[in-house]
């Protein structure tokens, strides 16, 4: 179960890194900080059970 646990949080961390990463681009065309506002609460919710 540990094992398992390791693996969903690395996953989800590698997951939130590609979201950032692909989402950069419309930050900096954008430049519009509501968008980062947004990603922030998203990450920051708890998961639905």
């Amino acid at each position: 179960m540990k094992i398992t646990n390791f693996f969903k949080n690395a996953l989800l961390s590698y997951m939130t890194v590609l979201v950032v990463l692909a989402l950069l681009p419309a930050f900096i065309i954008t430049n519009d900080i509501s968008l980062v506002d947004a990603l922030i609460e998203a990450i920051n919710r708890p998961p639905s059970q």
